[in-house]
């Protein structure tokens, strides 16, 4: 986390934009094919993106990435919202792979560790007053486990996953139909989501827009030459498969 203005990467994107978001989506879109096959052989097939589902915020539709109207406010809600539509969005092309894009709730993970002056000894006093509400690391890794691992949150087409506790039921997706295949979680696990604000853009095809986006910024960034000193790319030799195996 950084209180700093826009700081662009080489390939032309703000530094926390592209942790937050850009870097996510390649490395999902990389994985794809893995997890795809994963799926057809009947194993788990989940992804999940840890951020803050429920913080979502008005953006500006007409500049996604934010060169021309930076704010680190306006760079979160970006990055909330960008979240959402881009697990709705894999859903709907990836229909055996369930996508979560969830909050952790207040956990102490060195995330502010960046922040200086002020900034840091505000956040260590907000730690301070608001210890009884900290979720412990373990336990926000368990949740997540959780989220993973259960059939509450079932890909769009198939299912899955360990039993579905007493009690419990499928959830709700990000865009109100049980079991979408999307899912905005609260750090309880629990769905979550503004949808005051996600419905219209929904309704405007602003999914769309932002897989289309984020499509153009991969083939820009990946267009460039790489280094010949660089590391070599990925051999694809044969691998074992592995993932937990549905039964």
């Amino acid at each position: 986390m950084s209180m700093r203005g826009r700081t662009e990467t080489s390939e032309g994107l703000d530094r926390k934009m592209a942790v937050n978001y850009y870097s996510r989506a390649r490395f999902i879109h990389n994985l794809m094919p893995l997890l795809t096959d994963a799926a057809k052989a009947n194993e788990l097939s989940r992804v999940l993106s840890v951020l803050a589902a429920g913080s979502e915020g008005h953006i500006r539709t007409d500049d996604l990435s934010l060169r021309y109207n930076y704010t680190v406010h306006a760079c979160m809600a970006h990055c909330v919202v960008m979240n959402d539509f881009l697990i709705e969005e894999l859903a709907k092309r990836f229909p055996l792979t369930a996508f979560s894009h969830s909050y952790p709730g207040t956990v102490k993970s060195g995330i502010t560790n960046e922040l200086g002056g002020p900034a840091r000894l505000a956040v260590k006093i907000l730690y301070a007053v608001s210890s009884p509400w900290i979720i412990h690391l373990r336990e926000s890794g368990e949740r997540h486990f959780f989220q993973i691992t259960s059939a509450m949150y079932p890909p769009r087409r198939g299912s899955g996953g360990i039993p579905i506790p007493d009690g419990f039921e499928v959830c709700k997706g990000s865009d109100g139909e049980q079991g979408s295949g999307a899912y905005l979680l609260d750090w309880d696990a629990q769905s979550t989501g503004d949808q005051d604000i996600l419905k219209p853009y929904r309704e405007n095809g602003l999914g769309k827009q932002i897989w289309d986006h984020t499509q153009d910024v991969f083939r820009a960034a990946t267009s460039k030459k790489r280094p010949a000193d660089s590391p070599a790319e990925e051999d694809f030799r044969p691998r074992a498969p592995v993932g937990w195996r549905a039964g």
